[in-house]
């Protein structure tokens, strides 16, 4: 593994553990750590800069959400996803975000509100000019109503297929359905009305674009995909 020169600073707003996380969660996004790539606690030691207790507390944190493979006293290596681990994912993390959508959007402030209905207004902007940064302004749309989910379980559930969805494909397929402007309709009815079953709505339409993703990805890349 290549040891960049970068260390952990410790957060007084974060435990350790979770800094270190945060850490190798992110070589694992960009590729610093790429599949099938064995781990030596030595040597995520040196390049942290922490003491082994939470380097390993963070690697059983990303052996349960599935990016790290471990077997006791044979190997901790990063896990080597397959299109169908992808497919997975993606089905399982829109079936998580629409209860997120349900749950997070009665319980919202009017400060809330007004946040989500900005980032939703932005993510709907990008769509509509087909840009760049659609991907990301509508994982931040994800990401925030998952934050704001007044269900703890819920929101892990969904925070670690979301991580298995970026990790399993490298570099991540772009998402290209532009013609979803229902989805983010929807979103904005449900904010203002705090309507539930409104967000949820809006939620699932994203779900069937998502399919459609899915099976574009499939196509380019010549993968078999189930259908439901």
């Amino acid at each position: 593994m290549p040891i960049p020169k970068t260390t952990v600073e410790n957060s007084p707003r974060k435990l350790l553990r979770d800094v270190v996380y945060d850490k190798i969660l992110a070589a694992l996004r960009d590729g610093t750590l790429q599949h099938g790539e064995r781990l030596n606690d030595d040597e995520l030691v040196q390049w942290l800069g922490v003491s082994r207790t939470p380097v390993r507390e963070a690697i059983a944190k990303l052996v349960d959400i599935g990016l790290i493979e471990m077997e006791a006293n044979r190997y901790t290596r990063v896990a080597r996803p397959t299109f169908r681990d992808w497919t997975n994912a993606v089905r399982a993390f829109s079936g998580f975000w629409e209860s997120c959508a349900r749950w997070s959007v009665p319980a919202l402030t009017d400060a809330q509100a007004t946040d989500l209905r900005k980032l939703v207004d932005r993510a709907d902007a990008a769509r509509e000019k087909h840009a760049g940064d659609y991907d990301a302004r509508l994982d931040a749309v994800r990401e925030w109503i998952i934050e704001h989910t007044p269900n703890q379980l819920l929101t892990r559930a969904a925070s670690g297929a979301l991580e298995q969805v970026r990790f399993a494909l490298q570099p991540a397929p772009r998402f290209e359905q532009w013609d979803i402007a229902d989805v983010f309709d929807g979103l904005r009815e449900a904010v203002a009305n705090r309507d539930g079953e409104r967000a949820r709505s809006a939620a699932h339409a994203l779900s069937v674009a998502m399919e459609a993703h899915i099976a574009a990805v499939a196509t380019a890349r010549g993968e078999h995909v189930d259908t439901w």
